[in-house]
Formats: structure tokens, C-alpha cells, sequence
């Protein structure tokens, strides 16, 4: 079954905007011993600081590689009916998950002009899938 571009645009920012949410979750979680260990003024040190963001940002890759590399489902994507493969349709790697994470930091990075490219590729690829040569892709639901 085909899917229109335009609602796969929007099934992937859905699923983009679910797996945000649970990923803030998980980072509240992850944030509890962080703060136990450095104290409630950790954000005053610099160096303190910068390894929070390093280990947040290490247990978003651990979060999603985990779906990445098993599935190719994160749970957005699962709600979606949406799958992520590399271009020549199989499952992620663990050197393509760590280069679509890196390319996804770039995107973020740049306030989003990597996920902007969704809007203007005929691929339905985000920059930093076309760089990570990956594609989301649309797959029939399951009939359980």
C-alpha cells in the first residue's frame, strides 16, 4: 500500500514530536542520579555542566540505537506505522545508527534545518538521513 508524500511528512513529524516526548521523560529519569551525585547547583560548573549534556546526549543515542538497530521501530514510529532502514531497505547497522545520530545532532544543531529538508526532498529524507543514507518508510499495520 502507498502513502501519499505529504502524510508521510506528517506521520514522521508525529512520530518525531511521540518520541520527543518519551525521550524528555527518560532524561528526567536519567537526570535524578546526575543530581543526586553532583547536587541540585550542578549547572553552576562548567565542566559539570558540559558532562550532564554529554551523558544526556550519550543516553539519547543508547535510547535510540537500541530501536534502531532491533526494530528499526522506535515507539513513535511504531505508532505510526513507520519503519527506518537504510536505503537499501534493511535494518540499521551499528555504524549507520551512529552516523544518522551524529548527522541528527547537526540537525538539531542548526535549529532544525536538517529536519526542514524533509519539506523540500522528493525522498521523503531528512538531511541527515541523506547523509546517513536512511529513509523512513511506511509499513502496513499489523492485523493482531
Amino acid at each position: 500500500m502507498q502513502i501519499q508524500p505529504a502524510m508521510l511528512k506528517a506521520k514522521i513529524l508525529f512520530a518525531l514530536f511521540y518520541d520527543t516526548l518519551l525521550l524528555f521523560a527518560i532524561w528526567f529519569v536519567a537526570t535524578l542520579p546526575f543530581v543526586i551525585w553532583q547536587g541540585e547547583n550542578f549547572h553552576q560548573q562548567p565542566m559539570t555542566l558540559l558532562a550532564y549534556q554529554l551523558y544526556l546526549i550519550g543516553i539519547s543515542y543508547i535510547y535510540l540505537r537500541y530501536f534502531w538497530l532491533q526494530t528499526g521501530q522506535t515507539p513513535g514510529l511504531r505508532s505510526w506505522n513507520l519503519r527506518l532502514v537504510r536505503t537499501d531497505g534493511y535494518l540499521l547497522t551499528s555504524r549507520d545508527s551512529l552516523v544518522r545520530f551524529i548527522f541528527s545532532l547537526l540537525s538539531i544543531a542548526t535549529l532544525g534545518l536538517g529536519w526542514l529538508w524533509l519539506f523540500f526532498n522528493r525522498n521523503n529524507q531528512t538531511l541527515h538521513d541523506q547523509f546517513s543514507d536512511t529513509q523512513i518508510v511506511f509499513t502496513q499495520p499489523n492485523s493482531d
